[in-house]
């Protein structure tokens, strides 16, 4: 086995996931002295940092810094081993054997073992989203000694790999793990990375320290992959809802990094001569999700009519900014450079309205002028409410009623889980590793799309080995999406944050969003 890649696979079955060498570090990276605090503005934390009891992805920052799954993702979006010394399927493809690295340990001092990863990753198989797809793929996971995972799966399947590296797969010691569950959450993150969760309050926000145990892989860091070189002493995460006090705190010098920034404010931080606007392209698609179980959106011709109303450009202006900072890209894969990308099925004309459409559509409906309950996190998440103001502003020209309905992170994540509560909810879908990753296309996510159509294919895309042939299955199902509209992307937005000049290896791709141990304090911090 080569022992620098440290895995085994059975020929074609990781299809859309390759073999391929390592992105290197940023060049001078390695050159970056250890030290000092690195202090950031957030926007929004979730009631518990743990990232399995939820599935909104932007709260779970907080553990791709302190915890490891057995994968990591690299800057191409390629699975790469993290605590997973090797890997290998067994000729049939149905059961993938992972050995675990030796010597590596919790920051409670316990050991790393299999039991760790099987209680770690049972729990994960219950919860929604990824966990579901997980549990759909795999019959059992056990452990087969100290330091051998075993996994058996139902089908031949390529994309366990690639389940396992999210931040819902980190893997923690099963002691902290006595009392959670799927929806219960942790009291803290006794895991193996970089750092330890030194405090925790969701409404102020959280400080990590290095973790002076930690064992690094070798390989040339990649995003969430390869070496973790923990620049700073600490991280220092801060919530700051509010845009401006985040730019104005990066301004005066009391943070370094101010994540998730209008476009607006490009221009005061390129001015300002001690920070640096930093724009990150192709970074995630504006969407709003419908709930397809029950209430006025399961109709489905509802829901086309809503599609042919809007029109694009308005609704990304609004809420982005700058055209400099959006595509009016179609496709449900945001990053062009993907495997996934596709525009299959997209109707001619994206982007734009069609009043034809429009009526053949809500006769064909049901709909007598219910006003559609539409869920927005605007406290945490302006984006949410601009686009849907903007979105229902064009709906009331075609006598589509909408309700929006805004309230703080924690109650609209609870709120979107109930089908009886709600119709419409505003979110966003960043580049996934695999289709079957994409929470959206799961059931058990809200909105809740349960078509039989779309329930095939998702099983025809798990099991298929050949990358042609799924890719192939994914552009049916990206089709029936564009027929069935269980949710609707208005287009790709650019993601913008400001830094303090002389931070070291700022993130610059998409991939790279949270992997804030590779990141260095500015030298006089």
């Amino acid at each position: 086995m080569n022992k620098k890649r440290t895995l085994t696979l059975l020929p074609a079955l990781l299809a859309g996931i390759s073999a391929a060498a390592m992105i290197a570090a940023p060049a001078g990276a390695q050159e970056i002295k250890r030290g000092g605090n690195l202090r950031i503005g957030i926007s929004q934390m979730a009631p518990s940092p743990d990232p399995v009891v939820t599935t909104f992805g932007v709260n779970w920052g907080t553990s791709y810094i302190v915890c490891e799954g057995l994968f990591g993702l690299d800057e191409k979006w390629t699975p790469q081993p993290m605590l997973a010394d090797s890997f290998k399927y067994s000729d049939d493809g149905l059961k993938l054997t992972v050995v675990l690295r030796s010597g590596l340990k919790f920051h409670s001092g316990a050991p790393l073992t299999s039991a760790d990863v099987v209680a770690s990753l049972n729990r994960f198989r219950e919860s929604a989203g990824i966990g579901a797809s997980l549990k759909a793929t795999t019959k059992s996971i056990k452990a087969v000694d100290d330091k051998t995972v075993e996994f058996e799966l139902a089908s031949p399947s390529p994309i366990l790999p690639g389940l396992l590296a999210g931040a819902q797969s980190a893997i923690m010691s099963a002691k902290s793990l006595e009392g959670a569950s799927a929806t219960v959450g942790t009291k803290g993150l006794d895991c193996t990375g970089p750092y330890t969760l030194t405090s925790y309050q969701p409404d102020q926000g959280a400080k990590l320290t290095r973790w002076d145990d930690y064992q690094s892989r070798k390989e040339p860091a990649s995003a969430m992959s390869g070496a973790k070189y923990a620049y700073a002493d600490e991280i220092d995460l801060r919530l700051m809802p509010e845009p401006s006090v985040r730019r104005d705190a990066l301004i005066t010098g009391q943070i370094d990094i101010a994540r998730e920034l209008p476009s607006d404010f490009y221009d005061a931080l390129k001015n300002n001569s001690g920070t640096e606007p930093v724009v990150v392209p192709n970074n995630q698609s504006l969407t709003v999700v419908f709930n397809t179980k029950e209430g006025v959106l399961a109709d489905v011709n509802l829901r086309r009519a809503i599609y042919y109303a809007l029109e694009m450009e308005p609704i990304m202006q609004a809420s982005v900014g700058k055209k400099e900072f959006y595509t009016l890209d179609p496709s449900w894969i945001p990053d062009p450079n993907s495997f996934w990308y596709t525009k299959a099925g997209v109707p001619d004309g994206f982007g734009k309205p069609n009043a034809a459409k429009v009526k053949e559509y809500l006769g064909k409906s049901n709909y007598n002028g219910q006003p559609i309950r539409w869920l927005v996190a605007s406290e945490q998440y302006q984006k949410h409410y601009l686009t849907a103001i903007t979105a229902s502003q064009q709906l009331e020209e075609f006598g589509i009623k909408v309700d929006i309905i805004q309230s703080p992170m924690a109650n609209y994540i609870q709120t979107r889980a109930n089908a009886a509560q709600m119709d419409a909810f505003s979110s966003f879908l960043p580049t996934y590793v695999d289709p079957t990753s994409i929470a959206y296309l799961n059931p058990t996510y809200p909105g809740f799309w349960d078509n039989p159509e779309k329930t095939g294919l998702m099983k025809q895309i798990a099991t298929t080995i050949d990358p042609t042939e799924r890719k192939a299955i994914f552009e049916k199902i990206h089709a029936l999406a564009y027929d069935q509209f269980p949710f609707i992307k208005y287009g790709t937005e650019s993601n913008m944050y400001g830094m303090r000049k002389g931070v070291g290896n700022p993130q610059r791709i998409p991939a790279r969003s949270d992997d804030f141990y590779n990141v260095a304090p500015p030298p006089a911090n």
